[in-house]
C-alpha cells in the first residue's frame, strides 16, 4: 500500500511548522507551544498533518485516510484541550507515537490506514 501526496502539498514541500499545526488545527491547546515533543511530533508527522482531516459524525468508525490520520494524530490533542486528558499523559502518548515511527518511519503511515476493496466508496455522508 502506498500513501499518495497530493499534487498541492508541492508547494509546502518543507517541514511543517508547530505555529502552522496550531493555525491548521485549532482545537489543539495552545499551551503545548513550547513542548519539544511537539516539535519533534509535528515535524515528523508533517506530511500525514497535512492531509488530516477532522471526521464528520457521518463518517462512522472507518473513514477515509484524511480521517485515520486526523484521529491519530490529533485526536488525543484535542481531548487533552477539552479538558478530558491530563496533560503529561498527553505529552507521554505523542512520545510513544514518536516512538512507534521511530521502528518503521518508512511504512508508519501505512500501517494506520486499514486496507479498502479497490473501487469501495469513500467514507462519508451519502
Amino acid at each position: 500500500m502506498q500513501i499518495r501526496l497530493s499534487r498541492d502539498l508541492d508547494d509546502h514541500a518543507g517541514e511543517m511548522t508547530v505555529d502552522e499545526f496550531l493555525a491548521r488545527f485549532p482545537e489543539v491547546p495552545r499551551d503545548l507551544r513550547g513542548e519539544s515533543v511537539l516539535e519533534r511530533y509535528v515535524v515528523a508527522f508533517g506530511p500525514l498533518l497535512r492531509l488530516a482531516q477532522k471526521p464528520s459524525p457521518c463518517v462512522g468508525a472507518g473513514g477515509d485516510m484524511e480521517h485515520v490520520f486526523y484521529t491519530r494524530f490529533v485526536n488525543d490533542l484535542a481531548i487533552y484541550g477539552v479538558g478530558l486528558a491530563r496533560r503529561d499523559r498527553t505529552l507521554a502518548r505523542l512520545q510513544a507515537t514518536l516512538d512507534a515511527h521511530a521502528k518503521h518511519p518508512a511504512t508508519f503511515g501505512c500501517m494506520l490506514v486499514p486496507r479498502k476493496a479497490r473501487g469501495a466508496p469513500r467514507a462519508g455522508c451519502r
